[in-house]
């Protein structure tokens, strides 16, 4: 290769910002280092934690234990009610077994109801005229006899709220009163004026004053082609939200066979453990007549399509077993990892949470305590946070038992500002509540855009991410670094190093052949005229 080649790589590599240089035009400015372990609040039993003691060789007894201290087991079954959909507009119910769509679970229907369907058959819900209205579709009709029996009059207006019995204030009870409505449909007659006679051969749908159910034909499943998902048990459709609210009526057990906070391919008796912490949590939430939410605010609930025989075996495995304290149901949240200590309630869900006796730091050893990273400019986090004036400082001020920060402090311009940690690592997104800061010089990236970068996307198999079921287990992976903050630039240096100690290496085995057959070397050709 001549030289003059080289030189020209050797000019180019110039122009080339080195790996982590930053560009001549860039000012430096302090950045906001926030460094942490784990996945989500850290509270109860972390799901990494479970892993590791059932792979070491514990029971699903000892790791309840030892998560939640001083509760025992005891039994209760019930059915939970799950919101599965929101939708502003109608909602197909495909029942794929067959069955029926009603205005009432039992007992005496309005004109033109039960629905019936055929296996694979379809029915479309919608709210219209003030009423419920069912609209067959392909395998379905409506029923045309006259009502067995004449309904009373009194109704009850759709999302009417019912009266409620709690036992034991919940640490997430503010949060699902946030998402969903303490309601029940509907189930009286519709008022008098009603349907009452035999629907006329000319009407097609069929109406009523009342959520209409989507009850499947034994242990067969209501499938909603909108989130693509199926469901045992029974679909209710109210009005509620945007116009109707879906919710999914089953009993507990049904319910744990379509969850997927956990891959189905870990140790048994981590599955068993999650089985009960969850039949718990899910209990509670019947218990104070309310409605369970199907993502991670809640439990991650996908329905039947999820189920798999280890975890359906699991289920059948504590069938019935709760967690309990002082007689009471426990309060059993968990949290995908918290990065090998637990945090209290305070730590994890914000000031005034209660204290509970069995909700305590614990440490755990765990191969991968879900390192992670990232950064901010200085200034760019006190504006954050409404601090007014040029920000000099940032540190944790005050801490929980775990270690976790309860308390942030700004300095600057201004004085002090303290944030709670709570709102801190909410606002921030931050990827766990046990976190630490520093400050650090650097400079903004190639375009003028703030620094953000994030170190760490792995982990635990199946944790965390989304969604966390679908994922296969495999052995606990080694961290990964990645950037965001150094553009293309590092990429185009690396590759033009790389051509040039291709041309080096081209340029000297093409010498030693010239001399070998007696011929100049390429530099000392003429040049071309």
């Amino acid at each position: 290769m001549p030289r003059r080649f080289l030189g020209a790589v050797a000019a180019l590599l110039a122009s080339v910002p080195l790996l982590g240089a930053a560009p001549a035009h860039a000012e430096v400015g302090p950045v906001l280092v926030i460094e942490g372990k784990g996945f989500g609040h850290g509270v109860g039993m972390p799901q990494d934690g479970a892993y590791a003691m059932a792979a070491a060789g514990s029971s699903a007894a000892a790791i309840l234990s030892r998560f939640y201290p001083g509760t025992a087991i005891a039994r209760r079954s019930a059915t939970v009610r799950v919101g599965v959909l929101e939708s502003p507009g109608s909602v197909v119910v495909v029942l794929p077994g067959g069955g029926e769509v009603r205005d009432a679970p039992s007992g005496p229907q309005s004109a033109g109801f039960p629905v019936t369907v055929s296996p694979g058959g379809s029915v479309a819900i919608a709210v219209e005229g003030g009423k419920y209205k069912a609209t067959p579709l392909a395998g379905a009709a409506i029923n045309r006899a006259a009502p067995a029996t004449t309904a009373p009059p009194a109704t009850v207006a759709p999302g009417t709220t019912v009266p409620t019995t709690t036992t034991v204030p919940g640490l997430l009870d503010p949060l699902l009163q946030a998402l969903i409505p303490t309601t029940a449909p509907p189930t009286t007659a519709p008022p008098a004026g009603g349907a009452a006679g035999a629907v006329p051969a000319t009407q097609k749908d069929a109406f009523s004053g009342r959520a209409l159910w989507a009850v499947p034909k034994g242990d067969s499943v209501v499938h909603l082609p909108g989130p693509g998902r199926s469901y045992r048990g029974t679909v209710v459709a109210a009005a509620g939200g945007p116009g109707l609210q879906v919710t999914n009526e089953l009993d507990v057990e049904v319910y744990l066979r379509g969850l997927g906070e956990v891959p189905a391919g870990w140790p048994a008796a981590a599955l068993q453990a999650q089985a009960i912490a969850a039949r718990t949590f899910a209990l509670r939430a019947a218990a104070a007549g309310r409605t369970l939410c199907d993502d991670q605010q809640c439990q991650v609930y996908i329905g039947a399509g999820n189920e798999h025989p280890s975890t359906t075996a699991a289920a059948n495995a504590t069938k019935g077993q709760v967690l309990t304290y002082k007689g009471a149901l426990a309060e059993t949240v968990y949290s995908a990892s918290a990065g090998g200590v637990s945090a209290t309630a305070q730590e994890g869900f914000g000031a005034g949470s209660p204290d509970v006796p069995y909700l305590k730091p614990v440490t755990y050893t765990v191969a991968d305590p879900q390192l992670w990273a990232t950064t901010i400019p200085l200034q760019q986090a006190g504006a954050r946070f409404g601090y007014r004036g040029e920000v000099t400082a940032v540190a944790v001020t005050r801490t929980g038992p775990s270690g976790r920060p309860l308390e942030i402090t700004f300095e600057g311009a201004n004085g002090p500002m303290t944030v709670d940690a709570h709102r801190f690592w909410a606002e921030m997104d931050l990827r766990s509540t046990l976190f630490t800061l520093r400050i650090e010089v650097a400079e903004p990236s190639v375009d003028g855009e703030p620094l953000a970068t994030r170190v760490l996307e792995t982990g635990l198999p199946g944790l965390p991410g989304e969604p966390r079921a679908d994922q296969p287990p495999a052995a606990f992976p080694a961290s990964v670094v990645a950037s965001e903050s150094l553009g293309r630039a590092p990429w185009v240096g690396l590759a033009v190093l790389l051509l040039a100690t291709w041309g080096t290496a081209a340029d000297r085995i093409g010498r030693r052949r010239a001399a070998a057959a007696g011929l100049p070397a390429p530099d000392d050709a003429p040049p071309a005229t």
